[in-house]
């Protein structure tokens, strides 16, 4: 393991409440078998922004995701494991919209020029975000129906009543739950 993961090996459900208790932003992993619904084995994935579960799912052997709720995730942990869960910490931005609409991994966004056109590649599910408060979600919401594969950064950033900070936070957010990408 390298120095820069956490063994987190002790249990799912510890994990996550010590995960929240202390706001770790990161995401956990494991490889785990016997799952109902998936051949096989595959590779469950946890992203926690400050200790709040915002992704949840498991990548089949072909590939495919299959989003699950984090107490499916545990009641299999503790069933069929411990599995051998590894946390690689992610830094949040250092922002103070960080409260505002959380995210969950570093970004190239500020590197990138707002002549970068953002894309919805996967269904945006709301049960990672039950945690968010109705704010949150209808931020979220207000720029997540802007993303149509057209409009680039700057147009996007025009036409919401957010500020240009807010919606760089949320498309952190976005492509850290995997359903948007951004092409130059």
């Amino acid at each position: 393991m390298s120095k820069d993961r956490i063994d987190a090996s002790v249990g799912l459900t510890f994990s996550l409440n010590l995960f929240h208790r202390y706001r770790g932003s990161g995401i956990l992993q494991a490889k785990i078998q016997h799952v109902p619904g998936i051949q096989g084995h595959g590779v469950a994935y946890v992203h926690l922004t400050q200790g709040v579960i915002i992704a949840c799912y498991i990548d089949d052997k072909r590939g495919k995701r299959h989003h699950l709720a984090p107490n499916v995730l545990c009641l299999i942990d503790s069933e069929k494991g411990p599995f051998e869960w590894t946390f690689q910490p992610l830094p949040l931005p250092q922002t103070s919209v960080a409260q505002e609409a959380p995210a969950a991994v570093p970004s190239a966004l500020s590197t990138l020029s707002d002549s970068c056109i953002p894309t919805v590649i996967a269904p945006l599910y709301w049960e990672p975000l039950s945690n968010w408060t109705l704010e949150q979600k209808h931020i979220l919401y207000d720029i997540w129906r802007m993303i149509d594969g057209k409009r680039t950064l700057r147009e996007i950033k025009a036409q919401v009543a957010h500020s240009p900070e807010i919606v760089n936070e949320v498309l952190h957010t976005l492509i850290a739950l995997h359903v948007i990408s951004i092409s130059s």
